[in-house]
């Protein structure tokens, strides 16, 4: 969230401060000690983060929370993908986006990333596929077609080209590709 909507929430006077002049003042305070060029490429690298982590799982992973919500049961944390979904969203992606804005390797890609993916792929989308297992059988025609709904949205989402290594569904090339900067980085790194 955009700290100046957090700030109009709570009703406090930084609400009338944008995010653009807010990272204006940062990148001031920034050039006191690094060069405007490191400044500039800190933002990338850091925007490159905040748009991989919300386009790969926070966006569709929001999705396929609420079509799985007809689903569960209706209290809160009363069921595991509740508490799944709060460690995607809160937990380890909090622990990227911050480790990334304060430049911190470790929290960015094994306590954030690494932890995202891995809860995605063996926690998330096995139980949604439970979800939407037991909704198809459920004989309740409600539950039915929001099995149905959920089911559609999960393939489109791993079919998407983020998710199709999950598939071996991945492009030759992209994988290709890949398996060269892994031998590469064998050489240089196995002695």
């Amino acid at each position: 969230m955009r700290p100046e909507i957090s700030d109009k929430k709570l009703s406090l006077p930084g609400a009338e401060v944008n995010w653009q002049t807010r990272r204006n003042n940062m990148k001031a305070v920034c050039v006191n000690c690094h060069e405007q060029q490191w400044v500039d490429n800190f933002y990338v690298q850091y925007d490159s983060l905040i748009d991989l982590y919300h386009q790969k799982f926070a966006e569709p992973g929001l999705e396929l929370y609420k079509l799985a919500k007809p689903l569960m049961n209706p209290v809160q944390f009363a069921n595991k993908l509740d508490w799944t979904w709060y460690e995607l969203w809160h937990h380890e992606g909090r622990r990227a986006r911050h480790g990334a804005s304060m430049m911190g390797p470790d929290y960015t890609h094994w306590h954030g990333t690494y932890e995202i993916a891995k809860h995605f792929y063996t926690k998330m989308v096995p139980e949604l596929e439970e979800l939407v297992q037991k909704g198809r059988t459920s004989g309740d025609p409600a539950k039915v077609a929001a099995a149905e709904a959920l089911a559609k949205k999960l393939a489109e989402v791993l079919n998407h080209a983020n998710h199709t290594w999950y598939l071996n569904k991945m492009d030759p090339a992209e994988k290709a590709e890949r398996e060269h900067r892994q031998q590469e980085f064998q050489k240089r790194y196995a002695k």
